[in-house]
């Protein structure tokens, strides 16, 4: 899986839902201070990850493209 398949799904999914977006909300560098980014390892699986303070406070992973463009919209799109 890479980042361009991520990202692909996620604007074809945010645009299925009415609410398309121009540019894509995560990115893959770690940021310490709680922000959510992208992981990919090189098995191909994937995930959202959020650290906080050096800890891990959050962790999604999957195999599809799909499910992780759909988890990211939903943490941008909560209701």
């Amino acid at each position: 899986m890479t980042l361009d398949e991520i990202t692909s799904c996620f604007f074809e999914y945010a645009l299925q839902q009415g609410q398309p977006y121009e540019n894509f909300p995560l990115g893959t560098d770690a940021e310490e201070f709680g922000a959510p980014f992208i992981e990919i390892s090189t098995s191909g699986e994937a995930a959202i990850v959020v650290r906080d303070r050096g800890e891990e406070c959050m962790r999604r992973e999957t195999n599809s493209p799909k499910v992780l463009a759909q988890w990211v919209f939903e943490m941008f799109n909560r209701r």
